[in-house]
């Protein structure tokens, strides 16, 4: 199994958090042998949002080893020609160590804002999605689509990567994700409660063969949240009330999984919180359903930096050693 950490890109007046922050965090991954470090994409956040590609770049040249992993990027709201530009360069800045996940995105605000209408994502991602790994392979060509045209496209330097950088599609639905097995060379699953998440990987390899492709070939990684204390309690408390407030964030933006706030009970058997061992039994349970690499979320918008070190810390020397 593969092992990151999340970073944290979110403002919050409890606790402000700085590129120093980040490049202190990386730096201890590095130490640790993690092999990711993923950022995200948000806009039109109250409090503020680091900027996914300026991140990427940022940790890239920091970083000696991590491969570094947008999960994820809005793709619809991207002009393919532009976004495979950032992709190659990116991948020349770290000689290879990125990798790629991609999404429609789902809140209005993030599309429409940048033109996209929410009837358009699905058509603007199958397309740009097929037109950037054309380009990324090195081809030069024309192209007139629905969406886009171009005369003579082409994207020099080439990435490092052979043939491209590969590519993660995430989702939950059936739909989403056959699309990933059909466009992309990887699955980031929307889900990590275990017995939806199994159902959901199983379909993914199912339309994996489908396609026509090796499965030995494909890929599953999941985001998880959660915390690693010397105790249960402890883990529990560094998380409360950041990770709720969060969640609650997320059901305004248009994921509504409760009736009002959430507390840890509704949530619970989404993460992975409690002591080393607590944590290495749920990413055990992962690993036997067909997870290849897990990215631990463990800081949220308001969580002083020391808080979340010890976490990461944790992950490092207590749990990952265990999968290796």
């Amino acid at each position: 199994m593969e092992f990151g950490i999340y970073l944290n890109q979110y403002g919050d007046e409890r606790a402000e958090f700085t590129f120093e922050d980040m490049f202190e965090q990386v730096d201890l991954m590095e130490d640790l042998g993690y092999d990711t470090a993923a950022v995200g994409e948000r806009h039109f956040y109250e409090d503020g949002f680091f900027d996914v590609r300026t991140c990427l770049s940022a940790l890239g040249a920091r970083t000696d080893a991590l491969d570094i992993m947008s999960n994820i990027v809005i793709l619809p709201i991207y002009h393919p020609l532009h976004l495979a530009e950032h992709i190659a360069t990116l991948d020349a800045l770290t000689n290879g160590r990125t990798r790629w996940g991609l999404s429609l995105g789902y809140r209005e605000s993030e599309l429409v804002n940048f033109g996209v209408a929410m009837d358009d994502r699905v058509g603007r991602f199958l397309e740009s999605v097929e037109v950037v790994k054309r380009l990324l392979e090195g081809e030069r060509f024309d192209h007139e689509g629905r969406y886009f045209s171009f005369t003579d496209g082409f994207v020099r330097p080439k990435p490092v990567q052979t043939p491209r950088p590969r590519f993660w599609g995430g989702g939950s639905s059936e739909t989403a994700i056959k699309r990933a097995a059909y466009r992309c060379d990887g699955f980031t699953a929307a889900v990590t409660v275990p017995e939806t998440l199994e159902r959901d990987v199983d379909r993914y390899y199912d339309a994996v063969e489908e396609a026509g492709k090796d499965p030995d070939n494909a890929d599953v990684t999941i985001m998880v949240d959660g915390y690693v204390g010397e105790t249960t309690a402890e883990a529990y408390e560094a998380l409360d009330p950041y990770l709720l407030d969060l969640t609650a964030k997320y059901l305004e933006w248009g994921n509504p999984e409760f009736e009002g706030r959430p507390g840890f009970e509704d949530i619970e058997d989404q993460l992975a919180v409690g002591t080393a061992a607590e944590v290495a039994e749920r990413i055990e349970t992962y690993r036997d359903i067909g997870v290849d690499h897990v990215i631990f979320r463990t800081q949220f918008p308001g969580m002083d930096q020391e808080t979340a070190l010890a976490s990461i810390r944790r992950f490092g020397e207590d749990v990952v050693p265990q999968f290796r």
